[in-house]
C-alpha cells in the first residue's frame, strides 16, 4: 500500500466522563524547523491521542505515562517538546532521572514529536526565533551566566540546568525534531509544537498573557490549514483554552480547573499540563478525535 502522505519542497507535509462544555468555543514560515503532513481526506479517521509534554528527563513518570496511555486505548502518541531539561532549581527527582532514557522512550513510543527550547539548547540548535537576539557563534561555549548577560534576559540561557546524559544518538535525534507539525491524520487538523508562532520552542522569556498576542499564531495556524493546536511550556497545572472567535476580550488563554472537556469545532489553542511540574498537578492528556473530548489523565495531584 503506498504512503498517505504528500511531500513538498518543505518536508513532510475509570467510569464515565463528567463533560465541561467550554463557555466559548503564511507570513513567516521557518523552511527549516517545521514538518507539514498532508492526508488524503478520503483516508482521514478518527482516534485516540495521547499528548505528552514537558518531561524534564523524568523517567519514572515518562514510563507511567506510558504505559497508563496503552490501558487507555491510545491509537498513537504525541510529544509536544521538552523531553529533556532539569532544572535544580524547581526538579526534585533527581534519583529517576535520564535524559538519554526518556529520549529513546518518547522515540520508539511517539507518533509526532517536536522539540522544546531544553531539547534545542541540549542538541546545541539555535531556535528559528529568538526576538531579535543574534546568537554568537561561542554561544554554547558560554556559562548560563555569561548567556544571561550577553542576552539581555531575551533568551532562556539553561544556567541551573544539571548536564545530561545524552548519547551521541540521542543528540543527533534531537538536533533532526522540528519546531511544529501540522496534521491531519489524527482526524483533525491540528498541529503541534511546544509553544505558539512565531516562538514555536519556547526560547524566548516571553509568555503570551493578553489577546493580542495571539494574533500572528491565529494567522499560521490559518496558512497551515488546522482548527487546533496543541501546546506545552507553560507548566501551567491546568488546561488553558484559547478560542478565536469567542475568546475573552483581554486575556490570551484561560485556564479551567476541570479534566474533561468538549472542544467543539472553532479554532483553538489548547495549552496542557506538563508531565513534570515544579509542584502540584503533573500528567498527560489523551484526546479523542471521535467526540472532540480532551481528558486530562493525571499521575498525581
Amino acid at each position: 500500500m503506498g504512503s498517505p502522505f504528500q511531500v513538498n519542497s518543505k518536508g513532510l507535509t475509570a467510569g464515565p466522563l463528567k463533560l465541561f462544555i467550554l463557555p466559548f468555543p503564511e507570513n513567516y514560515l521557518p523552511l527549516n524547523n517545521h514538518i507539514t503532513v498532508k492526508v488524503l481526506s478520503t483516508l482521514l479517521s478518527s482516534m485516540r491521542v495521547g499528548i505528552i509534554t514537558d518531561i524534564h528527563e523524568n523517567e519514572a513518570a515518562l514510563a507511567e505515562a506510558l504505559k497508563m496511555a496503552e490501558a487507555s486505548k491510545c491509537d498513537e502518541l504525541a510529544c509536544l517538546g521538552d523531553i529533556v531539561g532539569f532544572d535544580t532549581r524547581f526538579f526534585k527527582y533527581s534519583q529517576n532521572k535520564s535524559a538519554s532514557a526518556c529520549v529513546k522512550m518518547i522515540r520508539s513510543g511517539c507518533k509526532w514529536i517536536v522539540a522544546g527550547n531544553h531539547d534545542l539548547n541540549a542538541a546545541q540548535r539555535f531556535p528559528s526565533f529568538s526576538e531579535g537576539f543574534l546568537f554568537p557563534a561561542d554561544w554554547f561555549d558560554k556559562k548560563g551566566t555569561e548567556r544571561k548577560k550577553t542576552s539581555s534576559g531575551k533568551v532562556w540561557c539553561y544556567e541551573n540546568d544539571a548536564p545530561p546524559d545524552l548519547g551521541e544518538k540521542e543528540i543527533e535525534f534531537l538536533k533532526g525534531l522540528p519546531e511544529f507539525i501540522a496534521t491531519e491524520e489524527p482526524g483533525i487538523p491540528c498541529m503541534f509544537s511546544h509553544y505558539i508562532f512565531p516562538d514555536l520552542s519556547g526560547s524566548t522569556t516571553q509568555y503570551a498573557e493578553r489577546r493580542n498576542q495571539m494574533k500572528r499564531h491565529w494567522e499560521f495556524m490559518e496558512n497551515h490549514k488546522t482548527s487546533f493546536s496543541f501546546i506545552g511550556h507553560s507548566h501551567n497545572h491546568f488546561a488553558g483554552f484559547a478560542y478565536r472567535e469567542n475568546g475573552s476580550f483581554l486575556k490570551a488563554f484561560h485556564s479551567l480547573h476541570h479534566d474533561n472537556f468538549y472542544l467543539g469545532k472553532d479554532q483553538a489553542v489548547i495549552m496542557l499540563p506538563p508531565l513534570s511540574g515544579e509542584k502540584g498537578r503533573a500528567g498527560f492528556s489523551i484526546l479523542d478525535t471521535d467526540s472532540m473530548n480532551l481528558t486530562i489523565v493525571l499521575l498525581y495531584k
